[in-house]
């Protein structure tokens, strides 16, 4: 009998106020558990009820499978409904790679 371990790896969401608007800042793996995290973020920045300029900073992310990009579609549709505006910055690595595999790059503002 062997015994599966699941070993969870946090994401921290890091809030930041910019000139023009908030950075939120991920970090570690953004997937099925953890994407309520960044949404609940998003939720908060967009509770003042004025629209947000948001980048989300996605330098320190390790990992993000398709509940991930369902997020970030799901963050950026928020945003854009509240009169916002959404961009991905420091997108590289396995993000990079998935965001245009998936064709989903197309679909974000990428700085």
């Amino acid at each position: 009998m062997s015994i599966c371990r699941v070993i969870a790896v946090p994401l921290s969401v890091q809030v930041a106020q910019r000139r023009n608007g908030l950075v939120l800042t991920l970090n570690g793996e953004l997937d099925l558990y953890t994407a309520p995290r960044l949404l609940a973020a998003v939720d908060d920045a967009l509770a003042a009820g004025s629209p947000v300029n948001l980048l989300v900073d996605a330098g320190a992310l390790t990992f993000c499978d398709s509940h991930g990009l369902e997020a970030l579609l799901e963050a950026q549709g928020k945003v854009a409904r509240a009169g916002g505006n959404m961009e991905l910055g420091h997108v590289n690595g396995r993000l990079r790679r998935v965001l245009d595999l998936s064709g989903l790059s197309r679909a974000f503002t990428i700085v």
